[in-house]
């Protein structure tokens, strides 16, 4: 060990971790009240370090130390910066106790997901490389417009049915940017891809093998989403998910700039544990919008408060996802000028699916879901996200069935709003099939023709299943790996789900950027919205209704749009409802109809003449089957 090995000097550049500056190499520590503080730089998979600079109070700013490598002593014609990226990891000490930097930016020692190394193996890696971004250019898409996907990194390819180079990984979301261009989607949703720590000591249902190869293996259960864990380094993507572990940065970079090639954006679901400081937090935002191009976070904001997001001059520019906003606050610190903060909760899926399922009550409570698009921000609507069913479970099972979660059923939600439909799981029986295909069609209805921004879970749209566990938290296996092994019926569901998506971005009134006021302020005749029953123009918010029909008024939206009207039967009986009076010069066309899953051809747009004479209404009244779906426009 040498403590002569680097020429070193005081630092004075911000932010925290480890910076390239014109000097050398800066390293920057947050240390409060610690008295022995020492920077220790080791040769990659040394077990002693290679020198040893202790943190003198000449390097002290405040409670931060900053120091900056400017060369190796004796040799004027190295560059540092190249050298310490290829050859060199640190850690500090302070008090005797040695830690990796929180803000580093590369981790080493976890390079293989689910396999437990030695402790002192896991170090901070050193990433000054340069990425070329070939002027990437961050998408913007204003949130009416977005059709969001939220997937896990590891899962979304690591299934052998995949048919990818590189399961599991960055690279492997890549080879799907065909699939996910065609199915519509235009912004993902990552679950934390930072670097989690995915084993924590407990006994539980996963198997990892020691590290000295032993026979006495260790048990840890896993945590494959990767919230909460301890050891969490929230500046680093999480190498394990990388193809090649020794270029992870540089793989995550190319990952978020293939997606922006696609027109897709690239969202993170970051949580914060509690107790994490402020300071870190805002400055590892910061650091994957200028280092990582990425367009927006979900952030837990009882942790961080949701001031300093809409606040800060950097994070305030980006796609943020809360689960609720204070209205108040936003008009004070003025941040209602962009459309970037959306809501992100479970009211929207647990009124769906209670009205999915015919519960009563629910006409009125879901009507307001369908119209709700707050004025300062836009709401996130989802049936299905990560914590609870698949869509495919959702109509398949009563009840949640975690057994192999090592927690004896005792873990995850008991309110899912489920119905199986008549038998409890897999089943061959055709009329229990066709009743769950006809569910999984009205619940994709449900929410590809709400305002808000509709997010779909990775894999529902062609079936996927996790077998009736609604908190797969702890499982990395085919529970939680998607099967891109289509059936006929799976095939089905995505075709429709995909031209569902395509409908919706045909029809800008079902997707507008300001809320709909149910007036008629355009004095056409017709509201933007009107709530209707089975008879035009008289809803039945009665405790026993299941029928509710929604008309919205094309020439509402942001552009002329057809006049949409949306009849729901969700009684177990055929319901006939009568169609509200089309705007002079148009008919009613059905356009979808769940029962069937079948969408119909529609005339040609007409170009408006000057004289529009009354056209004779095509249907008065419709017959919608039973727990069906029938959507018309008006043209």
């Amino acid at each position: 060990m040498s403590k002569e090995l680097f020429n070193v000097q005081p630092g004075d550049t911000l932010t925290l971790g480890v910076t390239k500056v014109v000097r050398g190499v800066q390293f920057a520590v947050y240390l409060p009240n610690k008295k022995k503080c020492m920077l220790k730089l080791y040769r990659i998979g040394r077990k002693l370090p290679a020198a040893v600079i202790p943190l003198k109070d000449e390097y002290k700013k405040g409670s931060v130390y900053f120091v900056t490598v400017t060369g190796i002593k004796g040799d004027d014609t190295c560059n540092i910066a190249k050298v310490l990226s290829e050859e060199y990891e640190y850690m500090y000490e302070a008090d005797g106790e040695e830690f990796a930097d929180p803000y580093a930016q590369i981790i080493h020692g976890r390079d293989r997901w689910g396999k437990r190394r030695n402790p002192d193996s896991v170090r901070a890696g050193i990433s000054l490389e340069e990425f070329d971004w070939k002027q990437d250019v961050l998408p913007r898409r204003d949130f009416s417009e977005v059709i969001m996907y939220q997937l896990h990194v590891r899962g979304f390819t690591k299934h052998s049915s995949s048919k990818v180079k590189d399961k599991g990984t960055y690279l492997g979301i890549i080879e799907k940017i065909p699939y996910l261009k065609e199915l519509g989607i235009n912004a993902l949703m990552l679950l934390p891809c930072y670097e989690f720590d995915e084993l924590s000591l407990d006994v539980g249902s996963y198997n990892a093998p020691s590290e000295n190869g032993s026979d006495e293996d260790v048990k840890y259960r896993i945590n494959y989403w990767g919230y909460g864990t301890k050891n969490t380094y929230y500046l680093s993507p999480k190498s394990s998910y990388a193809s090649d572990v020794r270029h992870s940065d540089a793989e995550f970079k190319e990952f978020v700039r293939q997606m922006h090639l696609a027109g897709i954006e690239v969202l993170m679901d970051i949580y914060f544990r509690p107790g994490t400081n402020l300071y870190l937090m805002t400055d590892c935002l910061r650091h994957w919008v200028i280092n990582y191009h990425i367009d927006g976070f979900r952030v837990n904001q009882e942790v961080m408060p949701a001031i300093s997001l809409v606040s800060d001059p950097i994070i305030s520019g980006v796609k943020l996802l809360t689960s609720y906003w204070d209205e108040n606050m936003l008009r004070d610190t003025g941040a209602l000028n962009d459309n970037v903060l959306a809501e992100y909760n479970e009211g929207f899926m647990n009124d769906a699916r209670r009205f999915l399922k015919s519960d009563e009550g629910m006409v009125q409570t879901f009507s307001e879901r369908f119209k709700r698009n707050a004025p300062d921000y836009s709401i996130i609507n989802f049936i299905t996200h990560v914590n609870g069913f698949t869509m495919m479970d959702l109509v398949s099972y009563d009840i949640k069935h975690n057994e192999s979660n090592g927690e004896n059923n005792n873990d995850g939600t008991e309110f899912n709003y489920s119905w199986n439909c008549g038998i409890e799981g897999k089943t061959r029986k055709r009329a229990v099939m066709r009743s769950r295909m006809n569910q999984i069609r009205n619940a994709f209805t449900m929410l590809l023709c709400s305002q808000g921004t509709p997010m779909l879970l990775a894999g529902d749209e062609f079936g996927n299943t996790q077998l009736g566990n609604n908190n797969a938290y702890c499982h990395d296996d085919n529970i939680t790996w998607l099967n891109w092994k289509h059936t006929k019926s799976e095939q089905d569901i995505f075709e429709f789900v995909k031209r569902m998506i395509a409908f919706r971005k045909q029809h800008c009134v079902l997707h507008g950027k300001e809320p709909l006021s149910m007036f008629d302020t355009k004095g056409i005749g017709i509201p933007d919205m009107s709530v209707h029953g089975t008879q035009a123009w008289r809803a039945d918010f009665s405790n026993y209704s299941r029928m509710l029909g929604i008309l919205l008024g094309g020439r509402y939206g942001i552009t002329e749009d057809d006049d949409i009207y949306i009849a729901f039967n969700m009684f177990w009986e055929q319901k006939v409802f009568e169609l509200p009076n089309p705007t002079v010069g148009k008919k009613w066309y059905p356009a979808i109809d769940t029962h069937s899953g079948e969408f119909f051809t529609l005339p040609p747009k007409k170009k408006r003449k000057r004289k529009i004479k009354p056209e004779k209404q095509l249907f008065r009244e419709y017959l919608v089957e039973p727990r069906s779906i029938v959507v018309f426009v008006g043209r």
